[in-house]
């Protein structure tokens, strides 16, 4: 699924730390006739022409470059066509392919023929029309990172043009590190996002802990979406808006899921991760009573500086850390955890990792 992206005048604002566009949805492009400059507006097709646009008969079948102006006009009303239904990045490429086509027809009949008066001016037209798609080819192509690291099931780490950046899967949510099937979920996602891998970023906004939220593509598909299909995730209701143009594919993945009970699915009466969050109690029921929570580990306040990972210098998080000990040992040493490593607050970091 390659996914509608945004308007080109929402592409052109609010970058982000890596130069993502940040968008509030996936509008389409405007039409054709709502491109106001004249470098992108691309020029009628069927306009009245100041020279016929079609030829007498008689010229046609008297010269020999008739079958190339034929040609260039068949492409073009398929290319015309096209225009009006692209969406994606990759369609717009395909019409500009189309344009091309007929523009290269019409620069093979030569200054002799008496139709080269009218297939340059026929040209002129294309040549507009193929930097229009051009244009919006150009608007739909997402920026991509690189995978840095997998935190849990719905968060990652990627490298962007200007920086590492964390990233919170868009309108999905996995099953916490603490919860059944949460620790499946992180190990799923890092099975679809090795690190190095390059991605696109869908970015939407920015959350209260200052993560990217964003929908994450790999070879043209949502891996969000993915997780959501193979049971691994689950629809966030409460911010599908992020995902309005493709909101019932995610719906459609989840029922999908939960009819075969894959996975998070398989659980006779599931505990949403939401839910988990506010205090929820176990995905699966048990006999035995439950284990004691924890006690907080705690390490001397003065932990080495020299002993934490670089990562301290910008933010961490648990997918930069080769141990559970590294974690803790971070957020022992910064009070009021400004990397986010305890989500659910009980002075345990990257539970995921012990």
């Amino acid at each position: 699924m390659i996914p509608p992206w945004a308007k080109p005048a929402a592409l052109a604002q609010n970058l982000s730390l890596f130069g993502l566009l940040l968008t509030a949805g996936c509008s389409s492009l405007p039409g054709i006739g709502q491109v106001s400059t004249p470098a992108t507006q691309p020029a009628a097709v069927d306009d009245a022409p100041s020279q016929p646009a079609h030829p007498p008969a008689a010229t046609l079948a008297d010269d020999p470059w008739q079958q190339h102006y034929s040609q260039a006009l068949d492409q073009g009303m398929a290319a015309a066509t096209a225009t009006q239904t692209a969406q994606s990045a990759r369609e717009w490429r395909q019409v500009q392919g189309q344009w091309e086509g007929a523009i290269s027809n019409l620069v093979a009949i030569p200054t002799g023929s008496e139709l080269y008066a009218t297939a340059q001016q026929k040209r002129q037209e294309y040549e507009a029309n193929r930097a229009y798609a051009a244009q919006a080819a150009a608007a739909k192509t997402l920026p991509t990172a690189t995978v840095v690291s997998v935190g849990d099931g719905d968060t990652l780490r990627v490298q962007g043009q200007d920086g590492p950046l964390t990233i919170r899967l868009a309108c999905v949510d996995a099953p916490e590190s603490g919860q059944s099937f949460g620790p499946e979920a992180t190990l799923r996602l890092r099975q679809l996002l090795s690190t190095g891998q390059p991605v696109e970023v869908r970015a939407i906004e920015r959350d209260r802990y200052d993560r990217t939220v964003a929908e994450i593509y790999s070879g043209g598909q949502s891996v969000g979406l993915q997780l959501v299909r193979e049971g691994y995730a689950v629809v966030y209701e409460q911010y599908i808006s992020g995902c309005a143009a493709t909101a019932d594919d995610y719906r459609q993945a989840e029922s999908a899921a939960r009819n075969a009970r894959r996975n998070f699915w398989s659980q006779a009466n599931p505990t949403l991760p939401w839910d988990f969050r506010r205090g929820g109690g176990p995905s699966t029921p048990t006999a035995s009573p439950p284990a004691a929570m924890p006690a907080p580990v705690t390490s001397p306040p003065s932990a080495a500086p020299a002993r934490l990972p670089a990562c301290v210098s910008s933010d961490c998080d648990c997918g930069d850390f080769t141990t559970w000990e590294q974690a803790q040992a971070v957020l022992n040493a910064f009070p009021g955890d400004p990397h986010r490593l305890d989500g659910d607050s009980d002075g345990i970091a990257c539970e995921s990792l012990r």
